[in-house]
């Protein structure tokens, strides 16, 4: 879908924005000429709720303070959503001016319904301690693609309200233990992409909405207990041997662990009593075996691809002629597909060819190695 860029400059949309103390049904222009007020023409202003000004680093020149200004603040007020997205910024200082007082005046914010802010793919290396006079409403904080190093930034601990972080692709290394249940309202988390190697053991009782937890591209070699609610989680490119017990997990519809090191014990730890999963990628492990509980869940692996497909209902009997539209409905509803990816794990690898020596000659002549993968199938 294409979006139209508004072409004003940042001065020009604030003072076209309509103050705090306009009366929304009456908001005039005062920066038409003299010539169209003779006229008498109204032009009214807008609210400014959305502040889209991704891309323009000749106007930021590396810092918010072109937008975070005191005389700016009565434009701002309405403020939602603020996007200022690769604009090469290399400083955040100011940031806080949109969370603070106005006039010394203790009841009124700058920017008090601010709940989304996204300062993307800038070269900011750390977060000020400022941003965290945004915890009255922010709701949404996404700071991808980054220079952002070490542990988790302490100002993200004050933001209570959090509900969505993204931090991917930075240079984080760590999530400090003691500070993590600050975010209890969070529901996605992305830390894609960085140097972290451990996740704090009480993950499940600090962040107990958490629908979606992103871990891609970490060092990690464990996970924790994780939260019921979880229902998204992606933790492929890791050094994980293991995943935590799934059984509680319910909600989970989507696992990605590709490209790790899982072994077999993996498909025991209850994914066959997760009737909500859709898709569950596996591949590019260390896994060897696949029990009798997986593979009745799920199906048996194609042989060569390692893909399983299986409806979730399929091992029920058919002779249910008295059920009722209502079970019937329920039924059907109940019918998941779930896809399972198992490619590149060691039970699939195919079966060697035998030595010439002792190899009948029809075999050798007319049977490839795909052929005889298949047959020992």
């Amino acid at each position: 879908m294409f979006i139209k860029k508004d072409l004003r400059k940042i001065p020009r949309i604030l003072a076209d924005a309509a103050p705090v103390d306009d009366d929304d049904s009456n908001v005039v222009d005062d920066t038409v000429d003299e010539q169209q007020s003779s006229s008498n023409k109204r032009v009214k202003r807008e609210i400014l709720t959305d502040l889209k000004l991704a891309r323009r680093k000749a106007e930021f020149r590396g810092s918010v303070r072109i937008l975070c200004q005191p005389s700016n603040a009565p434009s701002l007020h309405h403020l939602v959503n603020l996007s200022v997205y690769d604009c090469n910024i290399t400083s955040l200082e100011d940031i806080g001016m949109l969370g603070s007082t106005v006039n010394d005046n203790s009841s009124s914010i700058c920017c008090p319904s601010l709940e989304t802010l996204n300062i993307g793919r800038n070269p900011i290396t750390e977060l000020p301690e400022e941003l965290s006079m945004l915890r009255q409403s922010l709701k949404e904080l996404w700071c991808d693609d980054c220079q952002i190093k070490g542990p988790l930034p302490n100002c993200i601990f004050a933001l209570l309200k959090l509900k969505t972080l993204n931090m991917a692709n930075n240079q984080l290394t760590e999530i400090p233990n003691d500070k993590l249940d600050n975010l209890s309202q969070l529901t996605h988390l992305c830390l894609d992409r960085n140097q972290i190697s451990e996740i704090p053991s009480d993950l499940a009782t600090a962040l107990p909405k958490l629908e979606a937890l992103m871990l891609r591209h970490n060092r990690l070699t464990c996970l924790p207990a994780l939260p019921a609610s979880i229902q998204l989680l992606h933790v492929s490119s890791n050094q994980l041997t293991s995943l935590p017990p799934l059984q509680h997990c319910r909600r989970l519809e989507i696992l990605c662990a590709n490209g790790n090191q899982l072994e077999s014990s993996v498909l025991r730890m209850g994914l066959e009593d997760l009737k909500n999963l859709k898709r569950v990628n596996l591949t590019k492990n260390a896994i060897d075996y696949c029990p009798p509980s997986f593979t009745d869940r799920f199906g048996i692996p194609h042989a060569i691809t390692g893909l399983c497909e299986k409806k979730s209902s399929d091992d029920g009997d058919d002779d249910t002629t008295m059920a009722t539209e209502e079970n019937d409905d329920a039924d059907a509803a109940s019918a998941v597909v779930c896809t399972v990816y198992m490619g590149q794990n060691p039970f699939l690898e195919p079966a060697k060819e035998p030595s010439p020596a002792k190899q009948p000659k029809s075999l050798a002549d007319d049977t490839t190695v795909g052929d005889v993968a298949v047959m020992a199938s």
